[in-house]
């Protein structure tokens, strides 16, 4: 349990308001310069003394000290602003204001622009006259959240609160729904202190929920204010003309208060627009504490409490990444616990944590997870890998078939090494069944009239028919055609089983080839069904753009016969 409370006993918070209305800040050791407000203090009292953080409060302070209070008539709308209500208090030599009979206003009210957030617990108005006056007053105390924008009553004060607010008289909400909820009573009795007459409102009096203001929001949000109003409004009975309406006179006026500070810092300061600015502590910022510290987003934001000081948590990350983000969608996986997730992972990691490795990386074992080199390439073969990546834990990388090791660098057993870089390894039988190796084509005018198709195709899909395999491909390019006839669009590419097991042709599905095959023995044209054949006499090459020209050009030449446009 913390051991700073954020409401004192009714005794001595009245005691602590009379002070801050008659004494001034250098008497209870509150700075009020431009670099800060708050109490001298020699130990933190956000954190225990082994580093661990608690609930903490800010300085309970005087908050219209000082703020020009702004007067306005408002049936004639005249206004002016004062000080003289909101300044240093002697009691032996009393400042009292009145608003001007001669103005011929009858309802009058006072505004303090707080400037910023408090948690507002005392409003005291003193009046100058030492006697309580005769003439029944009524009062209304408004407050707004919004700087001024919008306004809500707090507390009423009448002798006949029905006629005048259609309220019954009541000091004590009987109800917690009521708790927040404005209440009307007879201001008199008055407390008298020396130097006149107190009318002092407490936010939380007769509030059923007040003892566990830290764990009421509703409470929270009931005092919190940026602005007070007090509206005096005109009797309609006889008044004491040569008196000056004395009801009138004021003599001080006060708010007690916290800045707003969720409970998570103990020092109110000036920043450089003399502005009230919550220190925050716990990891938290913005100028309530409202918000939680960039990295910090493992959890959500919480008001802090005499019980659970709700810090904010950084995002486990393991020094990988400075940035996160919060998700509560995660945080509900995971029972509450954590919610933040990693963005911008650095050294090849990645995942909500930058626990694991990028693809193309696997763990560096000999490095911990949070070390820059925790994970290392996989180095895997670039023709006998399938991809670049690898196993995460072990390196193995995933070879073709055919290709063994844990970087897929040479042939398995009963494979010998073939002449496509789709097939780097081919069995044994198939060494002397397919035809020289492909790698290098030398194209003329010549060979190139001498072939029965030279096609572009794109290989979209394949499926087992059979001794044969029937490839899906799309013609996108017809060069050159023999007896038959081929037009550009989806076309079924026929392979025996063996010459594909063999790698002659290689095709893969997605990839683009230039297929140059010829009419042997009558298979490459089935005659009656039309199908096109490749098999191992065929040459599948991996599409280059440059040699587009070329072949364009040769079909273009009188020599050969000429085909459909492209």
């Amino acid at each position: 349990m913390s051991q700073y409370y954020s409401l004192p006993s009714p005794a001595f918070s009245f005691l602590l308001l009379l002070l801050l209305t008659f004494f001034p800040p250098s008497f209870l050791s509150l700075s009020l310069s431009q670099s800060s407000l708050r109490w001298a203090s020699s130990n933190d009292p956000c954190y225990h003394h082994d580093g661990h953080p608690r609930h903490c409060l800010s300085d309970f302070i005087n908050a219209a000290y000082g703020v020009p209070v702004l007067a306005q008539g408002l049936l004639q709308g005249s206004e002016k602003n004062t000080s003289a209500l909101t300044d240093l208090h002697n009691p032996h030599n009393l400042t009292c204001w009145t608003a001007s009979e001669a103005s011929g206003a009858r309802d009058w009210t006072l505004t303090v622009p707080l400037g910023r957030r408090f948690e507002v617990t005392y409003i005291s108005l003193q009046f100058c006259q030492q006697v309580e006056p005769t003439t029944p007053f009524s009062i209304s105390i408004l407050k707004s959240m919004d700087y001024g924008h919008s306004w809500r009553p707090l507390q009423f004060y009448s002798s006949n609160c029905m006629g005048k607010f259609g309220l019954p008289a009541q000091s004590v909400a009987l109800t917690r729904h009521q708790e927040t909820e404005s209440l009307c009573s007879d201001p008199r009795p008055l407390q008298k202190h020396r130097g006149g007459m107190v009318l002092a409102f407490s936010t939380l009096d007769g509030r059923p929920s007040s003892a566990d203001f830290e764990y009421s929001p509703g409470l929270q949000d009931w005092v919190t204010a940026t602005d007070i109003r007090i509206v005096f409004h005109h009797s309609q009975g006889k008044t004491d003309k040569n008196k000056n309406s004395h009801h009138f006179r004021h003599s001080s006026l006060s708010v007690g208060g916290r800045c707003k500070c969720n409970g998570h810092a103990s020092h109110c300061r000036r920043d450089s627009q003399g502005q009230a600015v919550c220190q925050c502590e716990h990891h938290t910022a913005g100028p309530d504490c409202d918000v939680c510290e960039p990295f910090y987003y493992d959890r959500p934001w919480q008001r802090a409490t005499p019980t659970e000081p709700h810090p904010c948590v950084p995002c486990e990350c393991n020094g990988h990444s400075s940035k996160c983000r919060f998700s509560m969608a995660v945080f509900q996986q995971s029972g509450r616990v954590s919610g933040g997730v990693c963005l911008k992972c650095r050294h090849h990691t990645t995942g909500r944590h930058c626990q694991f490795c990028q693809s193309g990386y696997t763990r560096n074992n000999s490095k911990p997870i949070n070390h820059r080199k925790a994970c290392q390439p996989c180095q895997c073969h670039p023709l006998g890998a399938v991809g670049p990546s690898c196993n995460q834990s072990s390196g193995q990388c995933f070879c073709r078939e055919g290709v063994m090791g844990q970087r897929c660098n040479r042939c398995a057993p009963g494979y010998r090494q073939g002449n496509s870089p789709l097939l780097p390894c081919i069995p044994q039988e198939c060494v002397s069944y397919c035809q020289p190796s492909q790698a290098k084509v030398r194209m003329n005018l010549e060979t190139f009239c001498l072939k029965d198709y030279v096609l572009k195709v794109q290989v979209r899909a394949k499926e087992p028919s059979g001794p044969w395999w029937q490839f899906s491909v799309w013609v996108q390019s017809v060069f050159h055609v023999g007896s038959s006839q081929v037009k550009r669009g989806l076309q079924a590419l026929w392979v025996p089983d063996r010459d594909l097991r063999c790698g002659c042709p290689a095709l893969q599905v997605g990839r683009t080839f230039l297929l140059i095959g010829a009419e042997e023995n009558g298979r490459s044209w089935v005659p009656g069904e039309r199908r096109l054949v490749a098999d191992r006499s065929t040459m599948a090459l991996q599409w280059r753009e440059h040699w587009n020209p070329k072949l364009r050009g040769f079909r273009g030449q009188d020599k050969c016969k000429p085909t459909e446009a492209v």
